[in-house]
């Protein structure tokens, strides 16, 4: 017997829509947070190299001023 058949036997037609919704979301779940860790990913970077020009900028600045 199949999950299908198992979950209308026991809820009818009520017990397979609530195993697809069920399905769907935990697809859509998945997706989201991949696209989020993605997102996340993007913003380290962006603020490592920020980071990375700031310090650059602060010891040229350091330098040009006689490290005052």
């Amino acid at each position: 017997m199949s999950i299908m058949e198992y979950i209308g036997s026991i809820g009818g037609i009520a017990g397979v829509l609530a195993f697809a919704i069920f399905l769907i979301y935990r697809q859509d779940r998945k997706a989201s947070e991949d696209r989020l860790t993605g997102i996340i990913k993007e913003y380290n970077d962006a603020a490592h190299a920020h980071t990375s020009a700031l310090t650059e900028l602060i010891t040229w600045l350091k330098a040009k001023n006689g490290n005052k």
